[in-house]
């Protein structure tokens, strides 16, 4: 018994402990928001004083705190937006928070609740809220949360709802081994009306012998209505299948994507990876299938080898942009001798006359170089090279990105500025555009420096720096050749089933349900339901 009683002293006691670790991370976690939104209030005077726009003033910070803490520009956004709501909104939340009370975890549940709510509602309910969360974990917070407001203010739920709609988003985020997040906050009846969309699709257009999981239906459906095909094709392989599609099978529209591949590994000579911009790293053989459908253009290594950039795109929507920025449109793919990218660019705005050229290449010192808007050519060969954003931490995808001029373009007399050439654009997005651009009009405390290579860097006001480099060149010129074990292609994964996944029996039920019931009859059934 002895040995029992010790082991339960010592258990009781690392978690004695463990309460205390856990207080002191929430107070050192609430000095640092508190130290990032500081440093905003700072640096937003700082550049208010300096005739930054109102709107603009202050947002350099996020990614001056990214380059001291190496954490996302997104993270350090969070944060400050979070410090910014504790000191002007809820003062109860931030004093548990920084007496280690209540944790970060905690702190966002209760922000998220509240952020609009009327400062009557906060008067009424943030000092219980706070109080409240010292007991119980942040999904209770929010759930006990919402009914306390609506319970106090019914008539401010309307508001407080059209206010979250405005809030509505959809993103796409790189996630492991070639596949993607797609996250949405949408208007209740939208989200709802998606889903049923995606549920219809997958229980009615194939049968029920698809080998796929409802979860894979509805996956595929999703990218059957964005494709433009709006439809599944049935995978059972029958020649009787009762949800064969008769007549022309719909083309998908080709995506808009932009790939970065050495031609050895396109060829199947090697298996290194390729770039999908935007997300990150993929592997050999679906960087071959996506070439399947792309044209090429060649982009060429100016240290030792030959690269290619492979495009896929169809029709194009311009989004012709000011300032030291390219337009953004869709344009083809590219390949080369020796390495190849399958990618997705932009191409320049319909007016825009085409640079001079020779056996494909623009000529050097020409009348295109002292245009300020690039041509086509060097704007895709500038993006496959740069990848992304060049900022430090920022992922925006070069063909998403402004092409933006390394050495300022001299619009008096361009042959005195920064000419149009390939060494003398860069990626940025829109937000490091304008930091950029503030940085070389000495109105936020920032420099931007060019080195050869195409490195850049950034230095903070405080004097903190950080290098990028671009992103394309591991992808297009590998340095080590990786072995090719795929390029006989890769089997298909054998067919996972869920437990939750209704099976053949259930599913061919269901089409039969749905082959007689109508969406708006299923809709009118539900509401009989819940109104009993």
């Amino acid at each position: 018994m002895g040995d029992i009683a010790d082991e339960i002293a010592t258990a009781q006691a690392v978690v004695a402990r463990l309460r205390v670790v856990h207080s002191q991370v929430a107070a050192w976690q609430a000095e640092e928001v508190s130290l990032m939104t500081a440093l905003y209030h700072l640096r937003r005077e700082q550049q208010l004083e300096c005739g930054v726009a109102y709107l603009q003033a202050g947002e350099s910070t996020a990614t001056e705190i990214g380059i001291a803490l190496k954490v996302s520009q997104r993270s350090a956004d969070e944060l400050i937006e979070l410090g910014l709501g504790l000191q002007n909104r809820y003062p109860a939340t931030r004093d548990a928070f920084a007496d280690g009370r209540i944790d970060l975890a905690r702190v966002r549940a209760i922000s998220k609740v509240l952020t609009n709510a009327s400062d009557g509602v906060l008067d009424t309910l943030e000092a219980k809220v706070a109080a409240y969360a010292e007991k119980v974990e942040p999904a209770r917070v929010r759930r006990t949360a919402n009914r306390w407001i609506k319970e106090v203010d019914p008539a401010g739920q309307a508001e407080r709802r059209k206010d979250a709609e405005a809030d509505r988003y959809v993103t796409v985020t790189a996630a492991d081994n070639g596949t993607a997040v797609v996250d949405a906050v949408l208007p209740a009846a939208g989200g709802e009306a998606v889903f049923e969309r995606l549920r219809e699709m997958a229980l009615s257009q194939v049968c029920g012998k698809d080998p796929r999981t409802t979860n894979q239906r509805r996956a595929d459906a999703l990218v059957a209505l964005a494709d433009g095909t709006g439809r599944l094709v049935c995978q059972c392989g029958r020649e009787d299948c009762p949800r064969a599609i008769t007549g022309e099978v719909p083309v998908p529209r080709k995506a808009l994507v932009q790939v970065g591949v050495s031609a050895e590994t396109l060829a199947g000579l090697q298996d290194n990876p390729a770039l999908l911009a935007g997300f990150g790293a993929i592997d050999a053989d679906l960087a071959r299938q996506i070439a399947r459908h792309a044209r090429f253009e060649i982009i060429t290594d100016t240290t030792a080898a030959t690269a290619v950039t492979g495009e896929t795109t169809t029709a194009t929507a311009a989004t012709a942009v000011t300032g030291e920025t390219t337009t953004a449109t869709a344009a083809t793919a590219a390949v080369t001798g020796e390495t190849a990218t399958a990618t997705t660019e932009s191409a320049p705005a319909a007016t825009e006359s085409a640079p001079a050229t020779t056996g494909g290449v623009e000529k050097a010192g020409t009348a295109a170089e002292l245009r300020y808007r690039p041509g086509a050519r060097i704007a895709r060969r500038a993006r496959a090279i740069d990848g992304s954003c060049r900022a430090p931490g920022c992922q925006v995808p070069a063909a998403a990105s402004d092409l933006d001029h390394q050495d300022r373009f001299d619009h008096t007399n361009p042959a005195q500025g920064g000419r149009t050439t390939e060494a003398n654009l860069g990626a940025r997005c829109r937000r490091h555009h304008r930091l950029k651009t503030l940085a070389d009009n000495h109105a936020n405390g920032w420099t931007v420096i060019h080195h050869p290579d195409r490195r850049v860097e950034w230095r903070t006001p405080t004097g903190e720096s950080d290098i990028t480099t671009p992103e394309g060149p591991d992808y297009l010129f590998p340095a080590t050749p990786v072995p090719p074990v795929t390029a006989a292609g890769v089997p298909d994964a054998e067919p996972l089933g869920s437990v939750f996944d209704p099976g053949v029996a259930a599913t061919d039920l269901i089409e039969m349900v749905m082959a007689y019931t109508t969406p708006s009859q299923r809709k009118a059934a539900r509401r009989a339901r819940n109104n009993k």
